[in-house]
């Protein structure tokens, strides 16, 4: 819960006599004028985010007795809910850390752990594994929840203001939005954004931009695998859908699209992919998630095919979109080659991949990669698997997780982990030994 709330109306209070009218005085100075500064939340670090990194990076601060705030837009593990359905691709003990086992063991909460041995799904590695650590000591009633840090800056100072290479840079000033849409700032000298990616998909149109429709069509899209096979049946079952995009969430869809069409024969799934190639999706060589590389080349068989219910079409454009009202079919328009083809569907999957928000970080120099999209994580590392992106002209900012591959997929939560390490090292002005010699102790 935010300090910024406030005390519920309604309680009782003592009443007051009817207050008189004073006799006139010399005007007197405002309130305003001789009240004192309202006292400022002020942290060594501030974490932004509660998904698997952010969970880490507050368990690993908490170890290491770093004064932290931490603040979640939503609850723990939100956007593991846009795909709890789904399956990971490898089991769940590649997922999770060995300091966060050791607080689940520790506390006797093993029992509710997750299967670590078997690939788990999203709902079921939120429930067994990040909501558990946030019920031992270390990160209970830590975090902040539906609390979003929104905008961020330099405290006392703005970004266009000269910097001289050993100026004072001073903490970072944090806008933070809680329930009830209170409002504060925040100081801390260290941040770390771990706020992932899911939450800006990228649109359908040509040139990466929304295709004009798209947003009237809203209601009739997904930007996320839906759950084909069970609670959203409903929407798919003897529908025309179409999915867009040619990576493995394209590819999952397709699969359970085909899977659905051998129950409900009058299913029909028109794949659109901007690549030109007769195999939609390409396939990483010596995978080591084989659960991923099996879907991939389960989506490609079945694009080959000629005979199923399903169209593929490479090297497609959506052009637009043409609603036709609530219990009709979308118009969707897309130029393959040099022709233009119109399709009437009932549920469009835009799998076009995510990107990062620049808006929080706005106010900071952030000098981000211009092709992927790739923030400065504020790591000092050469490797890449750590640090993919420009070096960092804002030190002590870091961006970590997922968000730190900027649209490039590929990150996986060990890399995460390591970051959180790196960064903590930094943070504390030690070597990174020394953190694994003090998370030991």
């Amino acid at each position: 819960m935010s300090s910024g709330n406030i005390n519920q109306k309604g309680q009782n209070r003592p009443q007051q006599p009817p207050r008189q009218n004073p006799p006139p005085t010399e005007p007197a100075e405002t309130e305003s004028a001789v009240s004192e500064p309202r006292s400022e939340r002020k942290a060594t670090l501030a974490i932004m985010g509660a998904g698997p990194i952010g969970v880490e990076a507050a368990l690993v601060a908490s170890r290491l007795k770093i004064d932290f705030m931490w603040f979640e837009k939503a609850q723990v593990g939100d956007h593991l809910n846009k795909w709890g359905h789904l399956q990971t691709h490898a089991p769940a003990k590649t997922m999770v850390s060995e300091i966060g086992l050791e607080e689940i063991r520790k506390n006797n909460l093993e029992e509710f752990l997750v299967n670590l041995e078997e690939p788990a799904t999203g709902k079921a590695f939120r429930d067994g594994y990040l909501s558990l650590l946030l019920e031992t000591p270390l990160l209970s009633g830590k975090l902040e929840a539906g609390t979003e840090a929104v905008a961020a800056g330099r405290d006392n100072r703005l970004r266009e203001d000269p910097r001289g290479p050993r100026d004072p840079l001073g903490p970072f000033r944090l806008f933070v939005r809680g329930p009830n849409n209170q409002e504060q700032h925040v100081l801390a000298d260290a941040v770390i954004d771990c706020t992932g990616v899911l939450a800006t998909p990228r649109p359908m149109g040509k040139g990466g931009l929304p295709a004009p429709g798209e947003n009237a069509c809203k209601d009739r899209i997904a930007y996320c695998v839906e759950d084909i096979p069970g609670a959203d049946r409903k929407k798919f079952a003897d529908r025309t859908v179409m999915v867009v995009g040619a990576g493995v969430s394209a590819a999952t869809a397709v699969t359970q699209l085909a899977e659905l069409a051998k129950e409900h024969e009058a299913t029909w799934v028109v794949w659109l992919s901007r690549r030109n190639s007769t195999l939609p999706v390409r396939r990483i060589p010596q995978d080591p998630l084989k659960g991923r590389d099996s879907i991939a080349a389960a989506a490609n068989h079945i694009a080959c095919r000629p005979e199923g219910n399903l169209e593929f079409h490479s090297g497609a454009w959506i052009d637009r979109l043409e609603p036709q009202g609530n219990d009709k079919p979308v118009k969707v328009f897309a130029t393959i080659g040099a022709k233009e083809q119109m399709w009437e569907v009932d549920r469009i999957l835009s799998l076009c991949g995510y990107q990062p928000s620049r808006l929080l970080n706005r106010e900071l120099r952030m000098p981000w990669e211009t092709s992927l999209d790739l923030p400065p994580t504020g790591l000092d590392s050469r490797e890449q698997e750590l640090n993919p992106g420009p070096a960092t002209e804002e030190p002590g900012w870091y961006v970590l997780g997922s968000k730190s591959y900027g649209r490039a997929s590929g990150f996986e939560v060990r890399a995460g982990y390591r970051q959180v390490r790196q960064a903590m090292a930094e943070i504390l002005r030690v070597r990174l030994p020394e953190i694994t010699k003090r998370l030991a102790a």
